[in-house]
């Protein structure tokens, strides 16, 4: 199972026709050891993903413990941003972030966000990866959504019933918030809050509620 399979079987219309940059892997549970060998490769996607028209870099890790629970999953994406914030100045972690506030990491001038699926979400989730023990990170440059708005404003709707119909409805609310430090880690039940993954500690994840 890879990341591939993961794009076969979402209902999105825009995952199969992606452009995507070379994929990376962590192969241990040494995060903070192995990212920064990748730190050429992830500076070269985001200098060059505009003008290229990439979509998306997909970060592999093969530790299978890493996104086994939600909690693991919630450590992994802390320490991941802190380990980007130590090899980039121009990325760093809000101390008291709100939805409603304006945040987002840059590397290389390009602005992008994380989202992640796990073994942690079951099959009714959108982050569902569909039977992969690995967890993968998709790390979507901004520029993406800037060419694809017109397309995504006019398909929203759909996407959401779409979703909806085969039981994996998910809140709009969370991709929609100004501050994409939230969209990292999807919740699992109830998908209506957001999971406050700078706040976790060495054994849990601690979710917040939505502003407002």
């Amino acid at each position: 199972m890879s990341f591939e399979e993961i794009v076969k079987n979402t209902l999105c219309p825009f995952a199969r026709s992606s452009k995507m940059g070379p994929p990376l892997t962590i192969a241990t549970g040494d995060v903070e050891r192995e990212l920064p060998t990748h730190r050429t490769a992830l500076a070269d996607f985001f200098r060059t993903a505009r003008a290229e028209e990439l979509d998306g870099m997909v970060l592999t890790f093969e530790d299978t413990a890493l996104g086994a629970t939600l909690d693991s999953l919630t450590r992994l994406t802390k320490r991941f941003f802190e380990t980007l914030c130590a090899m980039y100045p121009s990325v760093y972690v809000q101390d008291s972030p709100d939805p409603d506030e304006t945040w987002y990491a840059m590397i290389e001038g390009e602005r992008f966000f994380v989202v992640s699926f796990a073994p942690c979400y079951p099959e009714h989730s959108p982050r569902f990866n569909h039977g992969s023990p690995h967890t993968y990170f998709l790390l979507q440059p901004a520029s993406t959504f800037e060419r694809h708005a017109p397309a995504i404003d006019k398909r929203r709707e759909r996407i959401h019933r779409a979703f909806t119909t085969v039981g994996r409805p998910y809140d709009a609310t969370l991709a929609n918030v100004e501050n994409d430090m939230f969209k990292s880690v999807m919740p699992i039940s109830p998908i209506d809050r957001h999971i406050a993954w700078w706040e976790a500690g060495a054994d849990e994840a601690v979710p917040v509620k939505r502003a407002g």
